[in-house]
C-alpha cells in the first residue's frame, strides 16, 4: 500500500491520473483509512491469497498456506474473470502490480495495447548478484516460482532495491518507493523508540523487555489488544500512517520486521533500525540480509536488550540520493 501511495505522488506530478486501485486481502479486511483517503472512490477489492500465521503470531506456515489457498483456488478463478471483465471496462494505459498473485493471473489475458508493469522487491531474487543464502531451500524455490508466475504476466519488470546494482535483460533495477511525506519529515532523535510487526507476537517479546529495563520506552503500532497489563513504558497505537510519521521523526530507533518499506522510510533519515524476520518467511529472511549488507540497519532472530546496543544511526546521503530518483526511473520504464 505504502508504494503504491508514493506511486501515485510520481504519476500525479508528472500529469497522469490514477483511474482505480485494485486491492487484495482475506475476507473481511479492513483497509486502512489513510489508504482510502489517498484513493478516495477508487478503490476495489478482491479476495487474494494470505498467509496462515502460527500461534504465537511470530511466523507463519508454508505447506498449510499452500495447501489452504489451493482448496480456495474457485474463489480466486472468480475474481481473476472479474477483474479482467473491470480492466476491459477501464481500458487504462498502464497496469501496475505490486507483486499480487490474483491480479498477475488477471493480467495474462488483458486488451492489447496495455502495458503491465510488475513493482517488487522480490524479484531481486532473480538477479545472479543478489545473494541469499537464508532459510529454507524449499521456500526459496516456492518463492521463486511464485515470482516467476507474476513476472510471466509482466510487459516490464521493476525489481526494487535499497541500492543500486545491475538488472537483467528480465527486470530493471529501481530505488524504493518513498512516500513524500516521508521523505519531507525532519527526524531529530527522542527518547521513544518505534516498533511495528507485520506479526504481532513480536509485542510479547517487546513486553519482556520492557520489564526487564524500566528505561525502555517505545510506541507500538499493532491491531493486537494483549490481555495483560503493559508496562509504562509501552505505548500502543492503532494503524495510522500520520501518527506513525509523526513518531518516526522523533524516534530513538525504529524495531520492526524485515519488510520492504518502513525499512526504507527509516533509512532516507539515517534512523536506527533493527529488523526481525518472520519465522519462515523466505523474503524477509532475505531482505533481512540486504538491509546488513546495504549498510542501513541490523537483522536480529529476536529482540533483546542488546539488541538496542548495536542500533545506530549512518551516513544517509548515498541512500538519499539514490532513493530520490524513484520517480523519474519508474516513469522513464513506463514511458519508453
Amino acid at each position: 500500500m505504502s508504494q503504491a501511495m508514493a506511486m501515485k505522488e510520481f504519476l500525479d506530478e508528472a500529469g497522469h491520473t490514477v483511474e482505480s486501485v485494485f486491492v487484495g486481502g482475506r475476507p473481511h479486511q479492513e483497509i486502512p483509512d489513510y489508504f482510502t483517503r489517498a484513493f478516495a472512490g477508487k478503490i476495489h477489492t478482491f479476495r487474494s491469497p494470505w498467509f496462515l500465521r502460527t500461534p504465537n503470531k511470530k511466523g507463519i506456515y508454508i505447506g498449510r498456506t499452500l495447501l489452504f489457498n489451493l482448496l480456495r483456488f474457485p474463489v480466486y478463478l472468480s475474481e481473476i474473470k472479474r477483474i479482467r471483465r473491470e480492466i476491459r471496462v477501464l481500458q487504462p494505459d498502464v497496469v501496475y502490480n505490486f507483486y499480487d498473485m490474483v491480479g498477475a493471473l488477471a493480467l495474462r489475458k488483458t486488451p492489447s495495447g496495455i502495458l503491465r508493469i510488475g513493482m517488487g522487491h522480490h524479484f531481486l531474487l532473480h538477479l545472479e548478484n543478489y545473494p541469499c543464502g537464508q532459510g529454507s531451500m524449499w521456500h526459496k524455490w516456492l518463492l521463486k516460482r511464485h515470482t516467476e508466475a507474476i513476472i510471466k504476466s509482466c510487459d516490464r519488470v521493476l525489481a526494487l532495491s535499497y541500492r543500486e546494482v545491475p538488472g537483467n535483460s528480465i527486470m530493471k533495477v529501481v530505488p524504493p518507493l518513498v512516500r513524500r511525506s516521508f521523505r519531507e519529515i525532519s527526524y531529530k532523535a527522542g527518547e521513544r523508540y518505534l516498533a511495528y510487526f507485520l506479526n504481532e507476537g513480536l509485542l510479547y517479546d517487546l513486553i519482556l523487555l520492557a520489564r526487564e529495563n524500566p528505561d525502555f520506552k517505545v510506541d507500538v503500532f499493532t491491531s493486537l489488544k494483549p490481555g495483560m497489563e503493559l508496562p509504562e513504558g509501552i505505548a500502543l497505537h492503532p494503524y495510522d500512517a500520520e501518527k506513525f510519521k509523526l513518531c518516526l521523526a522523533s524516534c530513538r530507533g525504529l524495531i520492526c520486521s524485515a519488510g520492504f518499506d518502513a525499512a526504507a522510510e527509516a533509512a532516507y533519515h539515517g534512523i536506527p533500525l533493527s529488523v526481525i524476520p518472520t519465522r519462515n518467511h523466505f523474503e524477509q529472511a532475505c531482505n533481512a540480509a540486504d538491509i546488513k549488507r546495504s549498510g542501513i540497519g541490523i537483522a536480529m532472530t529476536r529482540i533483546n536488550r542488546g539488541m538496542l546496543a548495536q542500533m545506530q544511526s549512518f551516513h544517509t546521503d548515498d541512500f538519499r540520493i539514490w532513493t530520490d530518483t524513484a520517480g523519474s526511473r519508474v516513469l522513464k520504464y513506463m514511458e519508453e
